[in-house]
């Protein structure tokens, strides 16, 4: 804006210096001037901008590489079932637990960590009933983003016209570009959407009705920690456990399962708070506690018996 303030009038001095009076209609001209292709800058770069960063918040690495496996597609699902890990090998961990499962395509990308939460949607609009995921961190690199901000600077001039000071201010508009390092966090990240095409009966969803007591065993009897209770027992070849109480969580329920040894195979599952199910290792330890330890985490759950 150009803001003149002057204590006289053209009528009290009609001969005012046409050197101040071009010098007033320069800058009147320069700001105009100026202000016009700063708004048309600012056109231009807000709507890149806006764009730039919808997309980034749009785009699902999960949806964006996924690929069809199944030989026909299914009509979507109301609910899926989601399982969350890190460092394991997903091809290895499927044939383990869910190679009852159909899958109906896969996913894989590096960047930046992806909360699997995000592809639900995805995943119930192709029909899958499971999505497990996986991410392993491969490192941190540096990029570069430029960042271009708008400035505006005021120039002030002045000028005698008689014996009297007219003045006035310009301000004109622009932009700076500024180049800032940013730090990413690289992960290989993998999913499989498994359909239950054969309506098995997941592990997740089994109870004690389904592992009927065949015989005693070592470690039959009560056990607990702060967070479950359970009863163990002898299932034909499996060493099962099954809550009689003290629920941590509201997805748990008296009777489901809570893990299954395979006595013949030396396959252990645990199942997580989230009913996760989770390799793992069975044990007695030198204070009689039976130890849990989860492959490959090697993240330890002890539990002491009751009776």
């Amino acid at each position: 804006y150009l803001d003149i303030t002057s204590s006289i009038s053209i009528r009290d001095y009609p001969l005012i210096s046409a050197a101040v009076v071009v010098q007033i209609l320069m800058m009147v001209f320069c700001v105009a001037t100026t202000f016009q292709k700063w708004r048309g800058m600012m056109r231009k770069f807000l709507p890149l901008l806006l764009v730039t960063l919808l997309l980034q918040g749009c785009v699902i690495g999960h949806v964006e590489f996924y690929q069809q496996v199944a030989p026909s597609k299914f009509p979507p699902t109301q609910a899926v079932k989601q399982f969350e890990y890190s460092d394991i090998s997903l091809n290895d961990f499927y044939k383990t637990f869910f190679s009852d499962f159909l899958i109906i395509g896969r996913s894989s990308f590096n960047g930046r960590y992806e909360d699997p939460n995000r592809t639900l949607d995805f995943a119930k609009s192709i029909g899958a009933d499971v999505f497990i995921s996986t991410s392993q961190f491969k490192g941190t690199r540096t990029t570069y983003s430029t960042v271009v901000t708008p400035t505006t600077s005021t120039s002030y001039m002045s000028g005698m016209v008689g014996s009297s000071l007219v003045s006035g201010t310009a301000t004109t508009y622009g932009t700076t570009t500024t180049t800032v390092p940013v730090q990413v966090n690289n992960y290989n990240q993998n999913g499989l959407y498994l359909k239950n095409v054969n309506k098995v009966l997941p592990l997740w969803e089994r109870t004690a009705k389904d592992y009927p007591s065949t015989e005693q065993s070592p470690l039959s009897g009560t056990w607990k920690n702060e967070n479950y209770t359970f009863a163990i027992y002898k299932s034909d070849q499996f060493i099962v456990a099954t809550l009689v109480g003290q629920l941590s969580r509201e997805n748990w329920k008296i009777d489901d399962v809570k893990f299954v040894y395979d006595v013949a195979s030396g396959v252990g599952i645990y199942l997580m708070g989230s009913k996760a199910p989770m390799p793992a290792d069975f044990a007695l330890n030198k204070f009689g506690h039976l130890e849990v330890k989860l492959s490959p985490s090697g993240e330890i759950f002890a539990f002491e018996r009751v009776r």
